[in-house]
């Protein structure tokens, strides 16, 4: 019996009527203390415990109690992402009509014989609608999954995609855009691609601002391929990632302006690709993503 419980690959306890214990596997030996945060009279609940949630059971067999613990961090993990992307994408589809109908009125209004000033603030509010709708595609898209269609481009658009995107973004430092292309050709779905860089683009901006020692930014863009695999690198002099374990966890962002999707989508695009993204902090921190053709 005890090899049988010991070969079980979660904790058990059997405890005696007076509370003593008759027996407990190695992995109830790693988390003993979880049994003094149960309630007492307990016969199956949900306990966080060391950052991990846990369902605990009890049983009474004959003069013996048998207490099991389940580790269901993934599963809350996974119920806490859709409940939240439910929400999300439902805000999103209510923000996407407004939104859409002011884009096209600025549209409207630039074409106008416009006075310099009006025409600065006109600019400004129409960068102001490409951030929130862009948040509202990467929200829509987060939820219902990604999936990619993937094509041949000249890797032109790298360039292209990058210096569309910086137009609306805000920064007051000077920032150097560094290019280092090495093949002619890119295979991926070109949708993606735009919102992997704004994503990418974007964060090194904000690490270069959230910097007091850089006064001149630099982010370099490289990109090469081996074999049947592209690499993207994104490199920038900013401040270095926070909480890298989480850094690409949906919905957690230590910035103040972070909606907590940008690098969960970046992820999503990267496997839609048979690709993966890594953080990497040495020698030169930079995001390396990986793109199978």
């Amino acid at each position: 019996m005890y090899l049988v419980l010991e070969a079980l690959p979660h904790p058990i306890w059997v405890i005696n009527q007076d509370g003593s214990y008759f027996y407990y596997n190695s992995y109830a030996k790693k988390i003993d203390s979880i049994l003094k945060v149960c309630p007492i009279d307990f016969v199956e609940c949900e306990i966080l415990f060391n950052k991990e949630y846990y369902l605990m059971k009890k049983n009474n067999n004959n003069d013996k109690i048998l207490i099991t613990a389940t580790n269901i961090t993934n599963e809350k993990q996974k119920e806490r992402l859709a409940s939240m992307g439910q929400i999300s994408a439902h805000l999103a589809h209510e923000i996407r009509n407004p939104i859409g109908a002011i884009t096209l009125m600025i549209s409207s209004i630039l074409k106008q014989d416009l006075d310099y000033k009006t025409k600065i603030y006109i600019l400004e509010m129409k960068k102001a609608t490409w951030r929130v709708e862009r948040l509202i595609n990467a929200t829509l898209l987060f939820s219902k999954g990604v999936k990619s269609l993937k094509q041949s481009f000249s890797s032109n658009i790298i360039k292209e995609s990058i210096e569309d995107s910086i137009i609306y973004c805000d920064y007051s430092k000077n920032i150097d855009f560094v290019y280092n292309i090495k093949c002619d050709e890119i295979v991926c779905d070109r949708e993606l691609l735009n919102l992997l860089l704004q994503n990418l683009i974007l964060n090194a901006i904000e690490a270069i601002e959230d910097s007091e020692e850089v006064d001149v930014g630099v982010i370099k863009i490289e990109f090469i391929k081996e074999n049947k695999i592209q690499y993207l690198k994104i490199y920038d002099n900013g401040n270095d990632a926070i909480d890298t374990e989480n850094l690409f966890e949906a919905f957690k962002s230590t910035k103040v302006k972070g909606n907590g999707l940008g690098l969960a989508l970046c992820k999503q695009i990267a496997q839609a690709h048979n690709g993966e993204i890594s953080y990497i902090k040495n020698p030169n921190k930079h995001f390396l993503v990986s793109l199978l053709i």
